[in-house]
């Protein structure tokens, strides 16, 4: 057996720990513990610390987990319907396919967690931090996400119908001056770009980062504070100008990268020096 100290109380964890429906655990330490399977539906856990915690399966459904830790607490599968993690610390945490339907997640840090497959119909995603996160194939249908920081997020193939709060923050329009970084040589996955106008072929499809995210496909292109954040090893920082027929595929949520079908690079600079190359890619 292992021994999970709390506050003013000590709770011994058999194998099996399915008896802790409703059981109160406001504030309990269980880092790191083997809740495999566990039944704390309704129990609460408000301020509990789960870092670590193997919580693979469990049923955590209407569960108050306002403002817990489960900073990276493997959640594969749990039922957190119409929990409450308001303020929850959820970074890099294992939620796939994890059911979320209906719980309050307002505010809660989800950077880095992996939601892939996870269901968040009608879920409260309020001003949650969502960077990074991964949320592939992941159902919002219906979920609020007004004021969450979604940059640099993998929505490849989310369903996204009836979302709240998806605002295009970047404002993409044609004849809009952006920024690029490239490898030496103006490459990129193996597509040459050169000074001048860069146009995909019929039927081509182009994906110019090894991150896909919801810009794909086409030439992706951002504001250069995200090129530097993003990219700050690449030698060369293009600014380029968004053609007036390229049909824009922009990112939602976000102020990252979008991409187009064509672009114009207008001057190429060299990140190091600062130096104007243009004429070096002509």
């Amino acid at each position: 057996m292992k021994i999970c100290n709390t506050k003013g109380e000590t709770i011994w964890q058999s194998e099996s720990v399915n008896c802790l429906r409703g059981a109160d655990l406001y504030g309990a330490v269980l880092s790191g513990a083997d809740l495999y399977g566990a039944v704390l539906s309704g129990a609460n856990l408000n301020g509990a610390v789960l870092s670590g915690a193997n919580l693979y399966g469990a049923n955590l459904r209407g569960a108050n987990l306002y403002g817990a830790d489960l900073y990276r607490a493997n959640l594969y599968g749990a039922d957190l319907r119409g929990a409450d993690l308001y303020r929850a610390n959820l970074y890099g945490a294992d939620l796939r396919k994890a059911n979320l339907s209906g719980a309050k997640l307002r505010g809660a840090n989800l950077y880095g967690a992996d939601l892939s497959g996870a269901d968040l119909y009608e879920a409260d995603l309020s001003g949650a931090n969502l960077r990074k996160a991964h949320l592939r194939k992941a159902h919002l249908r219906g979920a609020n996400l007004y004021g969450a920081n979604l940059r640099g997020a993998g929505l490849y193939e989310a369903d996204l119908t009836d979302t709240k709060g998806l605002i295009k923050i970047m404002g993409v329009t044609q004849g809009n001056f952006y920024w690029k970084r490239f490898d030496k040589g103006l490459k990129n996955n193996g597509y040459r770009f050169k000074v001048g106008v860069n146009t995909l072929k019929d039927g081509e499809v182009f994906a110019s980062d090894e991150r896909i995210l919801c810009s794909y496909p086409g030439f992706h292109f951002a504001s250069r504070s995200w090129c530097a954040e993003e990219y700050p090893n690449r030698p060369l920082e293009a600014l380029i100008r968004i053609p007036e027929d390229a049909k824009i595929n922009e990112p939602w949520a976000t102020d990252g990268k979008a991409s187009a079908d064509m672009i114009e690079i207008i001057k190429v600079f060299d990140v190091n020096t600062g130096k104007d190359v243009t004429d070096q890619y002509r």
